[in-house]
């Protein structure tokens, strides 16, 4: 008995320390908090409560001010709760995340999807199956490249597209696949133009990326090719020097006794 009685003691001597730390510090912190906003460091901004999916509508309840360090607001930061009546989150918002008027928009403009498109971007659906569609992995916010098949060639046509919803989806908590029938694409004018002539035209197929590749790799090739080298000038060989005949003088043979002797003969 005595030994528990003991433990019991010094257990809560240590839960008593601990709890007399911790009041201590929040204490302290909410004494810097209003010795900065008396002095004017700290500036009261809206934060989220809860998370938030995009397209969600923003309700009191979601939201709160927060005091914090004048150096840390954002551009575009929510200063009072009035500011976000009646909007929408056009991204995901984390709990404790300042909310900025360029990640939200106004509930009555058009349909959730609208909302969730850049200035001057369309949203265009096409259709798929379970191999189109990468067997089920697609999900919001995946990046796809657009593969186009006519007769026995295949080329990319489109590269790096945002999936903003797969068949009425636009978000979702979960990572296993599911099929789909229809994928809506984040794309300009020009590639909602293209992408729908390569989906009537021949048969498409959609490329999952990696979301940290910003850019395409580049593939060398090499090509065995020789340079054409200068083809020399054929130049005619040079007739050979002709032989000098020399005519030849006229002689007799001039006979006496035992010598011979040659006689020119002037013609």
């Amino acid at each position: 008995m005595k030994t528990r009685t003991l433990l019991l003691f010094v257990l809560s001597v240590v839960f008593g320390v601990a709890a007399a730390y911790m009041a201590n510090n929040w204490l302290s912190q909410q004494s810097q908090a209003a010795k900065a906003q008396a002095e004017g460091k700290t500036t009261q901004v809206v934060v989220a409560a809860v998370d938030l999916t995009p397209g969600a509508p923003i309700e009191p309840i979601h939201v709160q001010l927060k005091n914090i360090d004048t150096r840390l607001v954002p551009p575009g930061a929510l200063t009072s709760l009035e500011q976000a009546q009646s909007m929408v989150a056009k991204n995901n918002l984390y709990r404790g995340d300042v909310l900025r008027i360029e990640r939200l928009a106004p509930a009555g403009e058009g349909s959730t999807l609208s909302v969730l498109l850049e200035p001057g971007m369309r949203a265009v659906t096409v259709r798929v199956n379970d191999v189109i569609g990468v067997a089920g992995f697609l999900l919001p916010g995946n990046r796809v490249d657009i593969l186009f098949t006519e007769g026995s060639s295949t080329r990319t046509v489109l590269k790096n597209l945002k999936v903003l919803a797969v068949d009425q989806t636009q978000h979702t908590d979960e990572n296993r696949p599911k099929l789909v029938r229809a994928v809506t694409l984040e794309v300009n004018p020009e590639q909602a133009e293209r992408l729908v002539n390569a989906s009537s035209n021949g048969r498409i197929q959609l490329a999952l990326r990696n979301p940290n590749d910003e850019q395409d790799p580049v593939i060398e090739t090499t090509v065995a090719a020789v340079a054409e080298q200068p083809k020399p000038e054929v130049t005619e060989p040079e007739p050979a020097p002709k032989p000098v005949v020399r005519p030849r003088a006229s002689t007799i043979d001039l006979i006496k006794g035992t010598s011979q002797q040659q006689v020119p003969v002037k013609s």
